[in-house]
Parts: C-alpha cells; sequence; structure tokens
C-alpha cells in the first residue's frame, strides 16, 4: 500500500518524538512492501537526498516562527499531495493540523490522525492557542476515519469528551547494548556514572526549574547534566541558567553517538514533567539501561511501571530527598537499571507499533490482514 505522512518536522529525526515515531516505523513499513512518503520541512531536515532508508523525502519549505511553522508546512504538504500521485492512506501528526484534514477527506483515503498529549495545556499556548487546540481535538476525532493516542490516561480524557474511542498506539524505543564508548562524555568535561541526566525541550511543562532547584540541595560531587534548548523561550532557558551551582552543566542538543554515549553513562536520568504523553526522551532513557525517576503524573507512571521511581509532581524537596537516597544507595540504581529495559522491550517494541499501524491502515482499506499481523 501507499501511505503519505504529513504534520511532522520530517526524518532523519532530529527534534521530538513524532518525528522519531515515523522514522522508526517508516522504513519498518518499507521493509514489509509499502510505499512510504514523508513530508520534510527544509528548516529542520538538511539532506539533499529524495529517499531516507527506503522512505521517499518530500521536503517543502515553512514559515519559520512559533506560530506558524507547523502550519505553512502542513499547507504546501496538503496541496502537494492533492496534486500529486494519490496515497491508499493518510497520516497526519498533530492535533493541531485537524483543520487541514477535512481537503484531505477529498482524496477519498482513509485518514488516520496521531494527536499529541493534551497539548492545549501547555503553558507557552496563549488564549486563542489554547482554544484552537482544544477546537482541533473535535476536528481530529470527527474528521480521521481513526485516531490515535499513545497512553491510557490520553484514551480516559478523549472517552470522556467524545463518543469515537481512539486506538492506543504508544511510542516505542529501541533496546540498544549499552554504548562502551565514553570519549564523547568525557570531552563534554563529565565522568561516566558521576552525573545525573535530563533530555528534553527546555519549556516550563517539563518541570527543568524545579529539578535545577532540588538538585541544588542535593549532597553530591556529581553534575546535574541538561541536554536541549528552547529556539523560542530565551527567558526562561536564562532564568535555568541563572543558576549559581557549578555542578550544573547545560550541554544544548546532542543527536547520534553523543545523544547515545550520555544516555549510556549516566548515573540516573530524571524526568520532572507537569504535563507529558508517552515521553520518548524517557522510553529511550530506559532503553539506554538507565534508572529512571519522573514526576508522579499518570503518563509518566503508566511508563515507567514498576520499573522506575517517582517524585511528587512539582515537589522541588520530595525530588531532591529522592535524587539524595539514590545518590546514597547505588544498589538501588542499579537495581532499577536492569528492570528499565525489560519493561521496554516487553512494552514498547517498535516491531509491535508498526504491526499496530499497520493493522490499523489494512483494517480501514477493509483488506484481509497479512498472516503475519493475524497471529501478533
Amino acid at each position: 500500500m501507499r501511505i503519505a505522512i504529513l504534520g511532522t518536522r520530517g526524518i532523519p529525526a532530529n527534534y521530538s518524538g513524532f518525528e522519531t515515531s515515523v522514522e522508526e516505523t517508516a522504513w519498518r513499513l518499507v521493509e514489509r512492501g509499502h510505499e512510504v512518503t514523508v513530508y520534510c520541512r527544509t528548516s529542520h531536515v538538511k539532506t539533499a537526498e529524495k529517499q531516507y532508508r527506503g522512505v521517499r523525502l518530500v521536503t517543502l519549505p515553512t514559515v519559520q516562527s512559533k506560530h506558524l511553522d507547523t502550519p505553512s508546512h502542513t499547507t504546501l504538504s496538503l496541496i502537494h499531495l492533492l496534486t500529486h500521485r494519490r496515497p491508499d492512506v493518510i497520516q497526519m501528526y498533530g492535533v493541531g493540523n485537524s483543520l487541514w484534514l477535512l481537503p484531505l477527506r477529498l482524496t477519498g483515503c482513509p485518514i488516520v490522525s496521531v494527536v499529541d498529549g493534551l497539548d492545549w495545556k501547555r503553558k507557552k499556548w496563549g488564549r486563542f492557542a489554547r482554544a484552537f487546540l482544544r477546537a482541533s481535538e473535535r476536528l481530529a476525532v470527527g474528521w480521521a476515519d481513526a485516531y490515535v493516542v499513545d497512553s491510557h490516561a490520553v484514551i480516559d480524557y478523549y472517552r470522556a469528551r467524545f463518543d469515537k474511542p481512539p486506538v492506543y498506539v504508544p511510542y516505542g524505543a529501541n533496546v540498544p547494548q549499552m554504548v562502551q564508548s565514553e570519549h564523547l562524555v568525557r570531552e563534554f568535561g563529565l565522568q561516566p556514572g558521576r552525573y545525573v541526566l535530563f533530555v528534553g525541550r527546555l519549556v516550563p511543562e517539563k518541570g527543568v526549574h524545579c529539578l535545577v532547584r532540588a538538585f541544588e540541595s542535593v549532597q553530591t560531587d556529581m553534575n546535574l547534566v541538561i541536554v536541549g534548548d528552547n529556539l523560542h523561550d530565551h527567558q526562561y532557558v536564562n532564568s535555568l541558567k541563572s543558576t549559581q551551582d557549578p555542578r550544573i552543566r547545560f550541554l544544548g542538543f546532542a543527536y547520534g553517538e553523543a545523544y547515545r554515549q550520555l544516555n549510556s553513562h549516566a548515573y540516573v536520568y530524571v524526568q520532572p514533567s507537569e504535563l507529558e504523553g508517552t515521553s520518548p526522551a524517557l522510553l529511550g532513557a530506559m532503553g539506554f539501561g538507565n534508572c529512571v525517576l519522573v514526576s508522579d503524573i499518570p503518563e509518566n507512571c503508566e511508563t515507567i511501571g514498576e520499573a522506575g521511581l517517582t517524585f511528587r509532581r512539582n515537589d522541588e524537596r520530595d525530588l531532591a530527598a529522592r535524587l539524595q537516597e539514590l545518590v546514597d544507595h547505588p544498589d538501588v540504581v542499579q537495581r532499577f537499571k536492569r528492570l528499565a529495559p525489560e519493561r521496554v522491550s516487553q512494552h514498547y517494541n517498535w516491531d509491535k507499533i508498526t504491526d499496530d499501524y499497520e493493522r490499523l491502515f489494512y483494517q480501514l482499506l477493509r483488506r484481509p490482514l497479512p498472516t503475519r499481523l493475524q497471529t501478533a
């Protein structure tokens, strides 16, 4: 079948969970004999290649601003799709793109909308943007043939608000063996196994301010390493960097080998989110065999199960106490380092997630399932 994927920044992934999900599922779908096209943004995908791991790339320009980046690119993607070869299935990422589902229905193709977590709750949005995103949820439910959510906590929200039930497909993670190389970690001025790690966008709902303040009171010579940045809200980033604690290091974005080494040699990974779906960064950390400490919001608790530890959301004293316990008890850390990748393998496997999407596509097209999907 021919599958068109719209709404993300494109692949290879270099930004967020949506892009990682597209990359990991798209090439697997190609390996299964499908033709997959991913629409990419020139501002994020720099390769001149027309394919990536067998996936066809259509790279189009965009207006680079916080509010216009996504809608401008989705509009151009829509025009391209409507004027070129018709796909069999359209997969649209992002609840904010729901307004474009109506013209996509002109193709007559089944449409799968992959919605965010409760994106309208994010602090970066003003009143108008929040109202638009809430209204977009209704459009995603009504205009798509099926809509996908990534956590059971979000399922409960949509079931309470709408009569049409969502399809549950989580994000995934790979479970690589620990990267033994550590030269990039040392180039950052860090000692392997002697730092606490956070990876993510530096936005208020990620709770990094709570983590910074908590770590300032932890008695240890370890570092706190913050990987990530925010290209739009410099005021928040500067407030984080105003800490006087020399142990706290801000590394900016890290990808590829640097990202793998930093995850492989962390002592503990912390996810202090106030708002979250199924966090790809958290799943990645677990896949690398990290002991994870997360805020006790339902989405984080669902992700870690019994394979991680929690603290009270927005409670820097509780977070500091938990961190101190882990610093003082490396045996506890080692136990959770063993449990985390086991949970990822069992519940967040990319091959299984690709099965889930592929099965959904076949069902919407009313085609018989291949034998491998009937028994999966």
